[in-house]
């Protein structure tokens, strides 16, 4: 009987000696440990080629890769194979290259070619730029669409609706009792550590440049916060105790279900694990009733537990 080969090397495998097995052959320990190894599957490949825009793939792994597509990167100008990892954003495709060597990426979506800056925030491409509102943005419109939303979660649009432009940095020092600085470079490090619309004390603090999805979802939260501050005659909902809790884990419910509704899954998927700190409250109750209660019912339980809850500790 004839002793099997390393794949990689064609030498007989070592007798008694551990091996390495992929796509149905058999590699030696010697070759799995000095052999490049294939992107894709990480096999220690004898013929690797490379695939623009991903890197170098083992002959097994190429199949996948084909040049059957009009996809072409938005940076380099460079066809993005059928297989080959990439950015998508805003209709366009960067390839792994490019974005990977991308020095200024987009605060707010990580879109690796910018046009400008938002001040307190970062770089900012053409797109979020265009899309994003800001001072000069009539907010009008989008609140009214919100009103239906916002009655049928049983609260009312507080107004006047007095909004505040500032840098994000305010916001985590309200947040906070000892100013920290973090490290933000993005949008979604940013909400990490706090929300980018924030009521407190009759004012809706915004951040400069927030997408108009990104600020339909935040601010039926917020307005659903501002009813319930005027409601029990608070002046924000940021204190710990367990009405306060409850409150602002249902208003980041509100937010939360405002994406599910609107299907924005990215947002969605974002508010359901973000922000890291206490000011989400108890959403992950909410959260959790969400799974096996439907949303009438999530309502009656929020209402009448706000009022139970303020009888007990207000």
């Amino acid at each position: 009987m004839s002793q099997e080969l390393c794949y990689t090397c064609e030498k007989p495998l070592p007798s008694g000696q551990s091996y390495y097995e992929d796509h149905g052959v058999k590699v030696c320990l010697n070759c799995f440990r000095t052999t490049k190894r294939c992107l894709r599957c990480r096999f220690p490949s004898r013929s690797l080629k490379n695939i623009p825009g991903f890197g170098d793939v083992c002959e097994f792994c190429e199949a996948s890769f084909t040049k059957e597509n009009d996809n072409a990167c938005y940076v380099c100008n460079e066809q993005v194979w059928k297989g080959a990892s990439f950015y998508s954003g805003h209709g366009k495709t960067v390839c792994q290259k490019c974005f990977a060597e991308s020095k200024n990426r987009c605060f707010s979506c990580h879109f690796p070619v910018v046009e400008g800056e938002v001040i307190g925030l970062g770089d900012i491409c053409r797109f979020c730029r265009k899309d994003n509102i800001d001072k000069r943005s009539d907010l009008n419109p989008i609140i009214q669409s919100i009103i239906p939303f916002l009655k049928s979660h049983q609260h009312q649009i507080v107004t006047p609706i007095n909004i505040q432009w500032i840098d994000w940095r305010l916001i985590l020092g309200m947040q906070v009792e000892e100013r920290r600085e973090y490290p933000i470079a993005n949008f979604d490090e940013l909400i990490r550590y706090c929300y980018p619309i924030l009521y407190l004390k009759e004012r809706f603090y915004i951040i400069p440049s927030l997408s108009q999805r990104w600020f339909i979802v935040h601010i039926a939260g917020q307005l659903a916060a501002a009813d319930i501050c005027q409601s029990y005659r608070l002046p924000h909902l940021l204190d710990n105790g367990p009405f306060q809790q409850l409150a602002r884990g249902w208003c980041h419910w509100v937010s939360f279900n405002t994406a599910k509704a609107l299907k924005y899954k990215d947002i969605t998927r974002s508010v359901s694990r973000y922000p890291t700190t206490d000011i989400t409250g108890s959403f992950s109750k909410f959260q959790a009733m969400s799974e096996f209660r439907k949303s009438k019912e999530i309502i009656q339980f929020a209402q009448k537990n706000l009022k139970k809850y303020a009888k007990k500790y207000l």
